[in-house]
């Protein structure tokens, strides 16, 4: 017996020093991760958007030069590298033999040098996995490849058209995923523009006539998510990634401008392609739907759940896989980890500063033995609010505003840079409430105090009624950057023709538009601002109604209906109840939403509104409005209005 324990002893002790001494190896290996710069330590002059809108127009070019700061940029590989190849791209494709034969390689050196993909050699802090930067480095790399098919890219040995048929798999899985499920980044009036830009040159440039016809039919569905999200020029919805100034007032009023505004031409940037291109002419029906004045209502359903990544073929650490998890900006949810410590591991990517603090979890015991589920699991950092799940989307639009809001959605989950509701006041500006993960000093990118949210609302609506419930936790998660104890809304006095604060009521009225905010508790606004809305108390509903003199006549009579309606909340069930027009609605938090009581379905189809009846992974779509029609079909190339 006493032999016995001491060989169990020893195997114990044997067992501990393997133990320490990986992970002793593992401690050195990993504080030796370098981490590339994410951006230049001082400003560089990028002209290249400048340059090609300036060829286009007749400008010409005297100081080639004034492309320096982009191959710069490039040749560093800075993140949004891509964005600065769009329109350098576009310079070589139809200004080539412009461009001084002085001048050509030093483009062609920085153009066949750049790493094009994650799996490619070497290391940088570039962003390539969020839905716009994969297309927009598919895209780069195919009509790079294209335009040198035969030069060796010194990088990784492959040859131009190696490049541009490696390319074009991606190109091809990323068009097939927006038919099938939408834009992850659904509704971003920032990451769409990303989005044209890739699509436009290919659709002008690619020699591969299925390339260029399913871009032009995904850009299609692009531009209809635009114009039927639109109220007048005013492209601001829900959003699967918004930042502060795009949930305020959008960032796309030069395309809707262009297309169904007064028609002035875009300037230079990224969606300038748009007035440039030869081969992409934008459906009469989409302008015509961005145009309706009639009261509709818009369902969609846009991206997918974690949980319906492995039923749909997207589960694996595969290019095709991980550019939907990682498109949905999905990294340390139980779901996925696994993967992607796995894909990052393979391509040497815990330099790369997004993700480099991944490298924590870098420890080959915790690969061998599968921990790292039991640990995401245990911890339930706030990363995992990244993640861009379905958003059944619904908006209610009329002539004088639209409400929008993605229903049910992840209902107390952290969040990120989603925004899931909000109402445009005409189409001037936006309002919206929202839970501050961080006070309004702290310096973070997202989630922060007007980006995304500390933890979602419970939010639903019904036409121009919203209902939404926050139910804070009593205390800060483990990795939590902060646990603010009010909710907060953006309702700028100066751009209301007048504002009434009184007591738990905010009305708001610019032109022929109203609009109203209940809350549990009395209105303030934060210090000296006078767009900060603050309602305190972690157990709160927020109900906004929308209204305009057409519906309601006087402002005044809008006031005194409101406050005449039946408002009821049960704080500890977190049950909400309100009856408005005849309506009544109830709502009971991480539960149904009933309207008059009939339980709601917020599950919705790809399309349901007036323009298209569409169910999920359609074969064909077809949109119409009035005499006007677009029948698409992806799958045969067939594109017709």
């Amino acid at each position: 017996m006493k032999h016995k324990r001491k060989w169990a002893g020893g195997i114990l002790l044997s067992i501990v020093l393997v133990v320490v001494v990986i992970t002793a190896i593992d401690v050195v290996r990993i504080s030796r991760y370098e981490v590339y710069p994410r951006r230049p330590a001082s400003a560089i002059q990028l002209n290249e958007s400048k340059v090609y809108y300036g060829l286009v127009n007749g400008q010409s070019i005297a100081d080639w030069g004034q492309l320096d700061g982009a191959l710069e940029y490039i040749a560093r590989e800075y993140d949004c590298s891509d964005f600065r190849l769009v329109n350098l791209i576009r310079i070589l494709y139809e200004f080539n033999d412009s461009i001084p034969a002085t001048y050509s390689p030093k483009i062609e050196n920085v153009l066949t040098n750049f790493r094009y993909w994650m799996d490619e050699p070497g290391g940088n802090s570039m962003c390539y996995w969020s839905e716009n930067h994969q297309i927009l480095f598919a895209s780069a790399e195919y009509l790079i490849g294209q335009k040198y098919p035969d030069q060796i890219f010194p990088n990784d040995g492959l040859t131009g058209k190696q490049h541009k048929d490696k390319a074009r798999r991606r190109i091809l899985d990323w068009l097939k995923m927006r038919w099938d499920y939408g834009f992850t980044e659904f509704y971003s009036n920032v990451y769409y523009k990303e989005d044209i830009g890739a699509l436009v040159n290919l659709i002008d440039y690619a020699d591969d006539e299925e390339i260029v016809k399913k871009s032009q039919i995904i850009l299609d569905l692009l531009l209809y998510d635009a114009a039927s999200q639109s109220l007048g020029t005013l492209f601001v919805s829900v959003s699967g990634r918004a930042y502060e100034h795009h949930r305020k007032s959008g960032s796309m009023r030069g395309t809707a401008e262009y297309y169904w505004g007064d028609g002035e031409a875009i300037g230079p940037g990224m969606t300038y392609g748009l007035v440039a291109t030869k081969n992409y002419q934008l459906p009469p029906v989409l302008k015509a739907i961005a145009l309706d004045t009639n009261d509709v209502i818009i369902k969609q359903s846009n991206g997918l759940n974690l949980s319906e990544l492995k039923a749909e073929g997207y589960y694996g650490t595969d290019t095709r896989s991980m550019m939907m998890q990682w498109g949905m900006e999905a990294f340390t949810n139980p779901e996925v980890v696994r993967n992607t410590l796995s894909y990052m591991r393979t391509n040497c990517m815990f330099s790369n500063d997004f993700i480099a603090d991944f490298k924590t979890l870098d420890y080959r015991l915790l690969d061998w033995l599968h921990l790292e589920l039991m640990i995401v699991k245990f911890i339930n950092p706030q990363y995992n609010g990244v993640a861009i799940q379905r958003g059944n989307t619904y908006t209610y639009r009329t002539k004088d505003y639209s409400m929008y809001t993605v229903q049910n959605h992840q209902v107390g989950d952290y969040a990120d840079q989603q925004h899931v509701f909000g109402m445009n006041i005409g189409d001037h500006f936006a309002i919206f409430h929202t839970h501050p993960a961080v006070e309004k000093e702290v310096e973070v990118s997202s989630p922060s105090y007007w980006v995304g949210y500390g933890h979602f609302p419970h939010s639903v609506q019904d036409e121009n009624v919203n209902l939404s419930i926050y139910n804070l936790p009593p205390s800060k998660g483990m990795m939590e950057m902060d646990l603010l104890d009010y909710t907060h809304a953006y309702f700028p006095k100066a751009k209301f023709d007048t504002v009434v604060i009184d007591q738990n009521y905010a009305f708001g009225k610019k032109g022929e538009t109203y609009c109203a905010i209940i809350g549990t508790s009395d209105f303030q606004y934060k210090n000296d601002a006078e767009d900060d809305l603050i309602q305190a108390g972690k157990q709160a509903f927020w109900i906004t109604e929308a209204s305009s003199k057409t519906q309601d006549e006087s402002f005044e009579h809008f006031i005194r209906r409101i406050k005449g309606n039946e408002v009821a909340f049960d704080q500890e069930q977190l049950n909400l109840f309100y009856h408005s027009n005849g309506k009544k609605y109830g709502l009971r938090y991480n539960e149904d939403f009933k309207v008059s009581d009939q339980v709601i379905n917020t599950n919705y189809s790809r399309y349901d509104s007036p323009y298209i009846q569409a169910p999920k992974k359609a074969d064909t779509f077809t949109f119409k409005k009035d005499s006007l029609s677009l029948f698409l079909d992806f799958e045969n190339l067939v594109r017709e209005f």
